[in-house]
């Protein structure tokens, strides 16, 4: 037998000796002023919950596909294979954050720059974007100026990283020069501003390039910023002013699918594209062949069917997701429990600005059907640590109907079931708890009152 072992461990070694060894990144640090048990760590495709020590220590393996920029909670970061980087982060102070490993001095670099961006343009871009136009470009230029001192004083251990950051200096510029008109009508309460003929044209020409991509987070907010910018103005050339959602959706696919680069396009389909996959929406179909026609990326495509899988099942007439959920009365309420009674469900948080909007016209829909057969139900999918802003907000606001407060946010199977990707999100169920809309007019718009008379109410 021993004859016989012996080239068997030979190949072995052999094979060993030959293959090339994964090259893994290792990310470690200790986080404070952090109130969670996980730090999320996203990139351009990549996204991953770190857990944490209890000391807020963490250490994590990773196999990366690429190199690039990446995020770890707050901070922008640079990881590359086979490389180490070790962070001591401090949650609400980013700009006292402090680097160690063979990554160190890319990261540094990177945290200079968040430092001369508030020591330039200001902690609060607000005062910045109120600037008058030749003051704006002036700090502008300057901040452009001082990136590229700062970068070449700085030396890298990492090849390329160089050449990266100087056209990420410039995406950073046309950056905010493209945000300069619709920020400055906002802060400056000046509306319908226009810049003038004279304002910076945007050097960016190139939307696909997937390297950059990669590297810049700025390059890919840019790229998501003149991507709608594109079909805005292609749509109003064609269409004019009056919104058409199909003719709209039809000029987001025809530039979607010009896109070569795989990562780009990937992105823009989670971004402009994934919400059309929703209940009640007679362009999911649609969407969804096109996703999984254009789409690369294993993970996301799982993720489009999932949602269109349970969109399906949120047909007129179908039985709804359920749950049991805390009442702010005390004790617990089962959607069950609601049987024999239309039910209208409003899903908000205290944080959301459009929900704290909805709420007095909410209050009024409730006042006009005050003794009718309907229960209007409140979930709230404020986070946990959120639990005694919500008891408050409840009561001090005096809110009527059921208020609930769902028992994990945005993960709570019942928000996940319907698909439910931005707040606030109305649904409609009949007395036999069958789904009438499930996603129904908000209580501002006047098709709720048709659509509870049509319901029998």
């Amino acid at each position: 037998m021993k004859r016989f072992i012996i080239p068997v461990l030979g190949c072995a070694v052999l094979a060993s000796c030959t293959d090339k060894a994964p090259e893994y990144t290792v990310l470690s640090g200790k986080v404070s002023n952090y109130d969670f048990e996980k730090i999320i760590l996203v990139g351009d495709g990549f996204e991953k919950e770190i857990m944490l020590n209890a000391d807020k220590s963490f250490i994590d393996t990773l196999m990366l596909a690429h190199d690039g920029g990446y995020t770890l909670a707050r901070t922008d970061i640079y990881l590359q294979k086979g490389k180490d980087l070790n962070v001591d982060m401090d949650f609400k102070n980013p700009q006292e954050n402090k680097f160690s490993g063979s990554l160190a001095p890319e990261n540094n670099y990177l945290l200079s720059k968040v430092k001369l961006s508030q020591e330039v343009l200001g902690k609060d871009k607000t005062d910045f974007y109120k600037l008058e136009e030749a003051d704006f470009i002036a700090k502008v230029n300057e901040y452009s100026t001082k990136q590229k001192e700062l970068l070449n004083k700085t030396n890298f251990n990492v090849k390329g990283f160089k050449a990266l950051e100087e056209k990420t200096i410039a995406y950073e510029a046309d950056f905010l020069l493209n945000r300069y008109e619709n920020y400055h009508s906002y802060f400056a309460q000046k509306e319908g501003f226009k810049v003038s003929e004279n304002f910076p044209k945007l050097n960016t020409t190139d939307l696909d390039n997937a390297e950059d991509f990669r590297f810049s987070r700025t390059y890919r907010s840019l790229v998501n910023e003149l991507f709608q910018k594109n079909n805005d103005n292609a749509y109003n050339e064609q269409f004019g002013q009056e919104y058409d959602k199909e003719k709209y959706l039809g000029i987001i696919l025809t530039n979607f699918k010009k896109i070569k680069s795989d990562n780009v396009r990937n992105a823009i389909a989670k971004r402009f594209l994934e919400h059309y996959i929703s209940p009640e929406s007679p362009l999911t179909e649609k969407v969804y062949q096109e996703l999984m026609a254009n789409v690369t990326d294993k993970t996301l495509k799982g993720k489009f069917t999932e949602s269109y899988n349970k969109v399906k099942a949120l047909a007129k007439g179908n039985p709804s997701p359920t749950f049991n959920f805390e009442n702010h009365k005390g004790g617990k309420t089962a959607l069950a429990d609601l049987k024999g009674k239309l039910v209208y469900i409003d899903v908000w948080a205290t944080w959301c600005g459009p929900c704290l909007q909805e709420i007095p016209h909410l209050k009024e829909v409730e006042k006009k059907y005050h003794g009718k057969n309907i229960e209007f139900v409140s979930i709230s999918v404020d986070d946990k640590r959120d639990y005694d802003k919500w008891k408050n907000f409840v009561t001090e606001r005096e809110l009527v109907g059921t208020q609930l407060f769902a028992d994990n946010a945005w993960e709570t199977p019942f928000v996940k079931d319907y698909v439910i990707t931005g707040i606030p999100h109305f649904i409609l169920l009949d007395t036999q708890g069958n789904i009438i809309s499930a996603d129904a007019p908000r209580p501002s718009d006047p098709k709720l009152i048709e659509l509870l008379t049509e319901s029998g109410i």
